[in-house]
């Protein structure tokens, strides 16, 4: 047998580099092609690739619909952003509105203004309107955690709720976290307007004046109906709610349950959405509504047209009366409102997690029209809240560049009119140092 040469060049075997480079040549591009296919199977669009799924089967998810969410567009916008050719106004959800420009509503300046110098010694004291799935929890945390109001809430490890008493041994807050469920299991303004005076006349054993300031949190309703389906499948029921109003609870035939048993764990999206007496259907509408307008949750003696307006009038209402509400979309600009509004500084900056339970459900266009339109009333009380929220931080924003003009330009000896300069507010303002004793479990700063 002859031994190969690399030298000999007479017809002798290929050497083996040369065999081993043909072979990687070839697997290349085999491998380039399979990539191809499985690429252009999975990822090319139906009306391009005979591999790609039909119509039927490519409905668009959420996924698609929340980047339309997180701006925030009006409902309207983001259901045209997937469905480009159709008219969805009045189809989908029944509701009239301009096509191509959000509604804008012009709120009067003194609905804009909104500041009040707290005085939790005295009688002040903030009501926490707690709505089911609006971030609530969190925002209810940073109440009796995180506020710097003097004395800080006395927190106990393993508890939830904490003491909120001032120094003249007063409750300045009534919420989940500090007074509980004292008026009923996420009561709502109607629950909490018959039931707050007795409650905090029972809670401190005296009888005095108060004055009471209403707050709570919104959250775009798709999102928010989204996240309470999920909350529920987990296991949650809520079946201990009064829903309290007119001296009475209402009953089971005025709020049936959607499942039998001890709870709806498991449910699929589909039969959360088509259950007729869901509560969780324009909830938040209905948790700032006046309900002893509409004779509570008896729907008998009014059309469901007149109820639903006079549902809707009221919790705009009501809203316009609150001193502070915040959009979960919207963290910091609810934190500089509430402080702006109160007085009141927060020890550590609110968070946005935009990334939550219901942004990561994948759910197609039929859902999608399906809940925009069981949950119509709240989409225009969204709207309207949204408005108004962005108003009153545009006229906060005003204030702050104003009075940092007017700073920044006084004459001053040591600074002349070529060196003088003016500063536009941030749209994120550093934090003040703030020195305060911690209370136990408080935050921890970044570090």
């Amino acid at each position: 047998m002859r031994l190969w040469n690399p030298k000999d060049g007479n017809g002798s075997p290929s050497p083996p580099h040369r065999t081993l480079k043909c072979k990687v040549l070839f697997m290349v591009p085999v491998c380039l092609v399979v990539f191809g296919i499985i690429v252009l199977g999975y990822f090319c669009p139906s009306g391009w690739c005979a591999l790609s799924p039909g119509p039927e089967l490519r409905t668009p998810g959420f996924q698609e619909a929340a980047l339309v969410l997180q701006p925030h567009s009006p409902p309207m916008h983001m259901l045209e952003t997937i469905l480009s050719n159709k008219s969805l106004n009045e189809e989908l959800i029944g509701v009239t509105l301009p096509a191509r420009a959000p509604r804008k509503i012009i709120f009067p300046h003194e609905l804009l203004v909104k500041s009040f110098k707290l005085d939790i010694e005295r009688e002040d004291v903030i009501v926490f309107l707690h709505i089911q799935k609006t971030g609530g929890s969190v925002f209810g945390r940073h109440l009796i955690r995180n506020l710097d109001v003097g004395k800080p809430c006395r927190c106990l490890p393993g508890r939830k709720r904490c003491e909120c008493i001032t120094k003249s041994d007063t409750n300045w807050l009534f919420s989940r976290y500090s007074t509980g469920w004292i008026c009923g299991l996420h009561a709502d303004w109607t629950e909490l307007n018959s039931c707050v005076e007795d409650a905090m006349n029972k809670i401190e054993g005296v009888v005095r004046n108060r004055k009471y300031h209403y707050i709570t949190m919104l959250r775009h309703p798709v999102h928010r109906f989204l996240s309470e389906w999920r909350h529920v499948q987990r296991g949650a029921t809520w079946k201990t709610a009064r829903y309290h109003c007119n001296g009475r609870d209402a009953t089971l035939e005025e709020v049936p349950f959607c499942y039998e048993g001890v709870n709806w764990r498991g449910v699929s999206l589909d039969e959360f959405i088509a259950c007729p007496h869901n509560m969780a259907r324009n909830r938040q509408v209905r948790m700032i509504a006046n309900l002893s307008l509409v004779n509570c949750y008896n729907s008998t003696g009014m059309s469901a047209d007149e109820r639903n307006n006079r549902i809707f009038e009221s919790a705009k209402e009501n809203l316009l009366g609150m001193d502070f509400f915040g959009l979960t979309e919207f963290q910091v600009y609810s934190q500089q409102l509430f402080e702006n509004t109160f007085g009141l500084q927060f020890y550590e900056d609110f968070i946005q997690l935009n990334v939550t339970r219901s942004s990561r459900v994948n759910i197609t266009l039929d859902q999608l029209v399906k809940i925009t339109r069981l949950n119509k009333i709240d989409m225009m009380f969204y709207d309207f809240a949204k408005d108004l929220f962005l108003q009153r931080y545009d006229l906060l924003k005003q204030k702050k560049s104003q009075t940092l003009h007017t700073n920044y330009t006084t004459p001053s000896p040591n600074i002349t009119e070529t060196t003088k300069r003016v500063y536009a507010v941030p749209d994120h303002p550093p934090r003040r140092n703030i020195s305060y004793h911690k209370p136990v479990r408080q935050f921890q700063r970044n570090g």
